[in-house]
């Protein structure tokens, strides 16, 4: 989606396209739905602000609004009241996405999109759900996901060089491999296996690897240290993040996706 798709939807939205004018940020009528997932309709109201908030990520804007909209089909039938705290760390990092940083910028966010108060509680509730949503289907497919893929959580440290031209491995020991190669950018540091380029990913202790190709250039490493995953609390975590972007892309390859442009 482009900087053009958003002002279109943002003149859309100003010129009320959405029956009276109000914003329902829980609820959607024919002419206010932007993007159909299945079942659910994602409203032009909700994709104004959704763009706002996610667009200070690295994802593709229309990746990030069907899975808003998947996300918003697993919460539909969440009544569970949410907790202050829940609800108090939803509104922070929306405020720290889009750079709010006192009420007074929240206040005039509001009043730019049109919300009233209790529009803009239940948008901010709606995030909490589906941060709780998120948070609770990490949980549960982290275990399984990690033993599934233990190497790839391993902790590595490992030294490797990008570069435009080949440079000799067993030089790379000392660096001295790196002289005369001006453009060579050199990572050294400790990481988890999934995290590094795919040729150091599973190499044992002290293997090199390379020069092979790698992107534009050539990639040539060595692998200092390796330590196997445990089920360490941040090991889980990073584990039921990495299946929950698993579970939801293949979520979404199995849903219906209709856009409907004005």
């Amino acid at each position: 989606m482009t900087a053009g798709d958003v002002e279109q939807i943002t003149r859309v939205r100003r010129l009320g396209l959405s029956g009276d004018g109000s914003a329902d940020y829980d609820g959607h009528s024919p002419d206010d739905c932007l993007v159909r997932v299945d079942d659910v309709h994602l409203s032009l109201a909700e994709a104004v602000t959704l763009v706002r908030h996610l667009s200070q990520r690295d994802r593709g804007i229309r990746d990030e609004l069907v899975e808003q909209a998947l996300i918003k089909a697993e919460v539909a039938g969440d009544v569970e009241p949410l907790s202050e705290k829940e609800l108090r760390e939803a509104a922070e990092e929306f405020r720290h996405r889009l750079g709010l940083r006192d009420p007074a910028s929240t206040l005039a966010w509001v009043a730019e999109m049109g919300m009233t108060g209790g529009q803009f509680e239940g948008f901010i509730a709606g995030i909490a759900r589906r941060g709780r949503f998120r948070r609770r289907k990490a949980a549960e497919l982290a275990g399984p996901y990690l033993e599934a893929h233990r190497p790839d959580f391993d902790r590595v440290r490992a030294l490797w060089v990008i570069s435009s031209q080949p440079v000799n491995g067993e030089l790379l020991r000392g660096l001295g491999g790196l002289l005369g190669c001006p453009d060579a950018a050199v990572t050294l540091g400790e990481h988890r296996a999934r995290e590094l380029p795919a040729p150091l990913r599973h190499a044992p202790r002290d293997t090199l690897i390379g020069p092979v190709r790698h992107g534009d250039g050539y990639l040539t490493g060595l692998v200092l240290a390796r330590r196997p995953a445990t089920d360490a609390p941040d090991t889980l975590a990073a584990a039921g993040t990495a299946a929950f972007a698993e579970w939801l892309t293949a979520r979404r390859d199995r849903a219906t996706i209709e856009w409907h442009w004005v």
